[in-house]
């Protein structure tokens, strides 16, 4: 399997759960204030219900304070499996903690929370 592959099957969801691409625009998804180990498998849930979407998906991640490496991966793929697939993902003010963490991991500019 190569990385690609890899990483889709990481995230998506079977074909029989997923939303046909007419689906309604849904709300911006917000990110919970502990994306710590403990909550990466809810964070992989919450992601796996809008890969799809044909609509940007919308992170409000203002509230994000404390946050696990594991969990940055999560996004990265999430963020990079829809830019594959032509689809855009947009951060709406994503906190300093999360900024800070992707800077130290080198993430910052592949998940595009970069504050300048």
């Amino acid at each position: 399997m190569n990385a690609a592959a890899a990483e889709h099957a990481v995230i998506h969801r079977p074909k029989a759960a997923r939303r046909s691409p007419k689906a309604a625009v849904r709300q911006a998804l917000k990110l919970d204030a502990d994306l710590g180990i403990e909550q990466t498998a809810a964070l992989r849930e919450q992601l796996a219900a809008c890969i799809d979407d044909v609509e940007p998906v919308v992170f409000a991640a203002g509230d994000v304070q404390r946050l696990h490496t594991a969990s940055l991966q999560l996004l990265l793929m999430f963020c990079r499996s829809r830019q594959a697939a032509g689809r855009a993902t947009v951060w709406r003010d994503p906190s300093t903690s999360l900024q800070a963490a992707a800077k130290v991991l080198g993430l910052a500019s592949l998940l595009q929370v970069d504050p300048s």
